[in-house]
């Protein structure tokens, strides 16, 4: 009886520790396995007899904080990389063994590569000493430092095209100070900036020139009236001649710096209306007869009916006409030299093909031909008169229109404009339309 009492109480016993301190100890166990793996969540509530209830609240605490912690990371985890894909500049975080362990898409975008990006070293990513040797300075010294450098991003081939990087290199240290464990790069693409400031250059420079030379000659002329040429009818005559055409000249290219520069501007006006451009091309074949005669230039009309109205700026197009038949006269005008001028419809657009058989332009130049200033044979171009700036003009008016303006060419074998222009501009009609 006594052995049988002894055996039910150590079995009571044995249940009592199973349920109270083995199964619990077991569910902690399993609970720690789970938050090591990364599962948070809040673990149900052990029976209130166990003899691990604080242990347990104490886990529920942990696993209600580091669930908390997680969400927070994985916010800003979110956020950082919405800001550096939605950025413009490229980001680079490179460590202190040189290796990049940080890049945004922007500057992968910049810098293709089937390799794995992440883990190389930047001088191996870039092939930039530079770059290489200012990183070096800034993990040595915890300085900031700022570059810019240029690369073919295309290849070492000739002609490929280059982007320029303003490039700043910033420390990243832990607050306690010391030496930056990582260094942060900021890739600025600057491209576009230094070729508009090339641009801005050379046109000064252009510019600059083409009032040097008429200054000059007016200049020597106006000291030979000085010196007393009026002893000399014949020599003062000349001189004024020469005064007054350098003087048109310079009239003349300001007229045209004026026209360029309102057509490049913001918001342009164009006054669209319905009109006859075949009888605008009349208008300016009769105002420039008088230097059509003198050349000897031939002009052939060939225009169909269906093409002879669109809605247009009458004004601009009468000065397109005038600019392109202007250039015929310079460039091919002489004996046996002719203009075949034709129009036709083509769908919505109406086409003009402005023909010469004289010299042609190399093919080098037609795909500069028209920038502001550039003239083929720069030797005689400026003998033959212009601005350099008439087809720069009549891209930007055929461009506020919507159209196109186009040159084909074999030298020796004469040249082709192009223009197109489309019949309607849309629900613009009769009314001033902001371009």
């Amino acid at each position: 009886m006594i052995w049988t009492l002894t055996t039910l109480a150590t079995f009571a016993v044995a249940f009592w520790f199973y349920l109270r301190v083995f199964v619990p100890w077991r569910k902690i166990q399993t609970r720690l396995r789970k938050m090591a793996e990364g599962d948070f969540a809040v673990p149900s509530r052990m029976p209130g007899g166990s003899v691990f209830c604080k242990t347990e609240a104490h886990i529920a605490r942990l696993a209600e904080r580091f669930s908390q912690m997680d969400r927070q990371t994985a916010d800003e985890g979110l956020s950082l990389r919405g800001i550096l894909s939605s950025m413009q500049e490229g980001i680079l975080i490179v460590n202190r063994a040189h290796r990049i362990t940080l890049i945004n898409h922007a500057l992968q975008s910049f810098f293709p590569s089937s390799k794995r990006v992440l883990g190389r070293g930047v001088l191996e990513f870039f092939q930039r000493h530079e770059l290489e040797n200012a990183i070096a300075h800034t993990l040595g010294t915890g300085e900031s430092g700022h570059l810019e450098l240029v690369f073919d991003v295309a290849g070492n081939g000739k002609g490929k095209p280059c982007r320029v990087f303003d490039i700043h290199v910033a420390p990243l240290a832990a607050e306690s100070g010391g030496l930056p464990q990582a260094v942060l790069l900021v890739f600025q693409n600057v491209t576009a900036i230094r070729a508009l400031e090339v641009t801005r250059r050379e046109f000064v420079a252009n510019v600059s020139h083409e009032f040097r030379t008429p200054l000059t000659i007016i200049n020597g002329y106006v000291e030979t009236l000085m010196d007393g040429c009026p002893e000399e009818p014949e020599m003062a005559e000349r001189a004024v001649a020469a005064i007054h055409r350098n003087v048109q000249r310079l009239s003349l290219l300001l007229e045209d710096l004026l026209a360029i520069s309102h057509l490049e501007g913001r918001s342009p006006m164009l006054d669209f209306r319905k009109a006859d451009i075949h009888e605008v091309l009349l208008r300016v074949l009769e105002s420039l007869g008088p230097e059509i005669k003198n050349t000897g230039l031939c002009i052939e009309v060939d225009w169909q009916e269906e093409a002879k109205y669109a809605e247009v700026d009458e004004r601009r197009i009468e000065q397109v006409y005038w600019n392109l038949i202007s250039n015929a006269l310079r460039h091919v005008g002489n004996s046996g030299a002719v203009l075949r001028i034709t129009g036709g419809r083509d769908g919505e657009f109406v086409e003009v093909a402005f023909a010469d058989n004289g010299p042609g332009i190399p093919l080098d130049d037609q795909a500069h031909i028209f920038e502001r200033f550039y003239r083929v044979r720069k030797d005689r171009a400026r003998d033959a008169g212009g601005t350099g700036l008439g087809l720069s003009i009549v891209k930007n008016i055929l461009l506020a229109h919507g159209g196109t303006v186009s040159v084909q060419s074999t030298l020796g074998n004469g040249a082709v404009f192009g223009v197109r222009v489309p019949v309607w501009q849309g629900e613009n009609t009769d009314r001033n339309v902001p371009m």
